[in-house]
């Protein structure tokens, strides 16, 4: 029967990328366009509502607040000065890169990909924070937080 309905979708690309954000995420994206513009990076997409950039800047706060609080919980007895530096070196932006690579999100991230120096660059760590923005307009921050902690400080930021 899978068979069949495969001639009659008329979007199989939109099923396919659903599949591979809930692979990622591991939960079902309620917005899918949101999540689709958190991965579209500038170098396709000319206007400012069209790519990730907005929902990085908001995915950035998002997630200092998220480890802020995370760090705030997990040292009830360490000072200002040691939180602050922990949280600069789980949220800087070669780390989230590395995260983000882990991740997969290289994969379904739309980008130029004849230019190499985007292949190297920083841009996933951008777009990981992009996807946090997403996840947070879509589910909200207490779903995020969690997702946060489950998906990304908890497997990838050894503290």
């Amino acid at each position: 029967m899978e068979f069949f309905k495969s001639f009659f979708d008329k979007e199989p690309h939109k099923k396919a990328f659903k599949k591979q954000l809930n692979n990622v995420l591991g939960f079902t994206p309620g917005d899918v366009a949101l999540y689709k513009t958190a991965l579209s990076h500038r170098s396709i997409r000319e206007g400012a509502d069209e790519n990730n950039e907005r929902l990085e800047f908001l995915g950035d706060a998002v997630l200092s607040s998220i480890i802020a609080h995370y760090l705030f919980r997990k040292y009830p007895y360490k000072g200002e000065g040691f939180l602050t530096e922990m949280r600069s070196k789980m949220v800087n932006r070669q780390k989230l890169n590395e995260i983000a690579l882990k991740m997969g999100l290289k994969k379904i991230t739309f980008y130029n990909k004849f230019d190499n120096a985007l292949k190297i660059s920083q841009i996933f760590g951008n777009t990981l924070e992009a996807l946090i923005g997403a996840v947070f307009l879509d589910k909200g921050y207490k779903k995020t937080q969690v997702w946060v902690e489950k998906y990304i400080v908890l497997p990838y930021l050894f503290i």
